[in-house]
């Protein structure tokens, strides 16, 4: 009674101020704009699959339960009081669970009803943003849920509908959303290729590197062989000529110039000379610090000998 009370004035006080102007009216319908939406019903029709294998669960143990009275039925009068006693009870206690099952599934806080606030939430965020921005855009001064059952309204009218508005404006906020998220993939798309080919380019210098080292170890290898090929061939050529002056002049030479040219030595080469100069130099300096040596000591001696 009160709640016809209620709806009576609050009707009367709408359509009084709808009369002078002052108020914008407009409803949707919740159900309507959750069968359209594709998420929701993808998300819908996972749930169910879910509760069809509840179900199936639920008819599975049922049938448990109903084969364990009937086996008990037929053999009831060979069974003694105690033992009757424990199967009636093991019936009872499947029984339990079962009505422990079909709550946790299907009871007012079980998973089904959960799992469906929780897919309605998101759409219901949705739609009222959506509708703050209406509102806002349009200058609504109320918006009923036709789908709210506790409104009790008996008639609305269809111009007042605004479902379809929401609708578009879900979609369009939607479509927002997969542009961002298709731009937010295809920059980490391009940055994990970007990446793939700086690995690319870095793994191709590091080869070119190799290959570039390897070359210039070869051709200072060979270069070395070269080298060696060609003071080894020097010194074999240096060798025979000196074979042949001794050959050409041996009969001519006195023995100390025999053993002279014998004694020679052939050319050196450019490594082996310039160790000969650094010897040299060596040498040189030593005998520099050596007589400097000296002479610090004689004057030392000297100047000793005077002051006695």
């Amino acid at each position: 009674m009160k709640k016809i009370l209620f709806l009576a004035l609050f009707t009367g006080w709408i359509i009084s101020g709808a009369a002078q102007g002052r108020i914008r009216i407009a409803y949707v319908d919740m159900d309507y704009i959750l069968e359209k939406l594709p998420e929701y019903n993808q998300a819908l029709s996972e749930l169910d699959q879910k509760a069809l294998k509840w179900k199936a669960q639920v008819e599975k143990m049922n049938k448990e339960i109903e084969d364990m009275k009937r086996n008990l039925e037929q053999e009831k009068v060979l069974l003694t009081k105690e033992l009757l006693q424990e199967k009636e009870e093991e019936i009872k206690f499947k029984e339990k669970d079962l009505l422990q099952f079909q709550l946790a599934k299907f009871g007012p806080g079980g998973d089904y009803v959960m799992q469906k606030q929780n897919l309605v939430a998101p759409v219901q965020d949705r739609v009222f943003n959506a509708v703050a921005k209406l509102i806002k855009a349009a200058k609504y001064d109320i918006i009923f849920d036709k789908s709210n059952e506790n409104l009790g309204i008996i008639y609305s009218n269809p111009k007042l509908d605004i479902s379809d508005k929401i609708l578009k404006m879900i979609s369009k906020e939607k479509g927002k959303e997969d542009r961002a998220e298709k731009a937010k993939n295809r920059k980490k798309r391009r940055k994990k290729e970007m990446t793939e080919a700086q690995q690319k380019r870095a793994d191709l210098a590091a080869q070119r590197k190799k290959e570039r080292e390897e070359k210039r170890k070869k051709a200072l290898e060979e270069r070395r062989k070269k080298r060696e090929e060609k003071q080894n061939k020097n010194k074999e050529e240096q060798i025979e000529k000196t074979s042949g002056k001794i050959e050409e002049y041996g009969d001519q030479l006195t023995p100390e110039q025999l053993k002279k040219l014998q004694e020679k030595k052939p050319e050196l080469t450019p490594e082996q000379l310039k160790e000969k100069r650094k010897k040299e130099r060596e040498e040189r300096r030593q005998r520099i610090l050596e007589e400097r040596r000296k002479k610090k000591e004689q004057k030392e001696q000297n100047k000793e000998n005077e002051n006695n």
